[in-house]
């Protein structure tokens, strides 16, 4: 069984170690590059950036450079390169980037209290 997209920021994927290998996130970044021969792509967000493999998403749409995108996969780290192995993509233009991160603060602090 495949575990839940924990939501991560590229920040924290990136600063994450050895330990973030295999671990399920969800991640939101601006798509920078995309090679559709190789299905993959950069995407950055708050001053990091992260490899993304979508080869794995049916029927995947057309990846547009400079959307935002949120992706749902498992990190594969190899030294200090990381790549998100997407099973789930998602054009989120229009998102309120603010309002996302200002929801994920709130959800952590509930969580923690919990």
């Amino acid at each position: 069984m495949l575990a839940h997209g924990t939501i991560r920021t590229l920040v924290e994927v990136r600063d994450g170690g050895e330990s973030a290998h295999g671990s399920s996130v969800r991640v939101m970044g601006v798509l920078e590059s995309f090679d559709p021969d190789a299905s993959r792509g950069v995407i950055a967000m708050d001053g990091a950036s992260l490899a993304v493999d979508v080869s794995l998403v049916p029927g995947a749409d057309p990846h547009r450079v400079g959307s935002m995108y949120q992706y749902i996969g498992e990190v594969d780290v190899r030294g200090t390169d990381r790549t998100l192995r997407a099973r789930v993509a998602r054009c989120v233009d229009g998102l309120d980037v603010e309002v996302y991160k200002r929801a994920l603060q709130v959800r952590r602090k509930f969580l923690r209290a919990g």
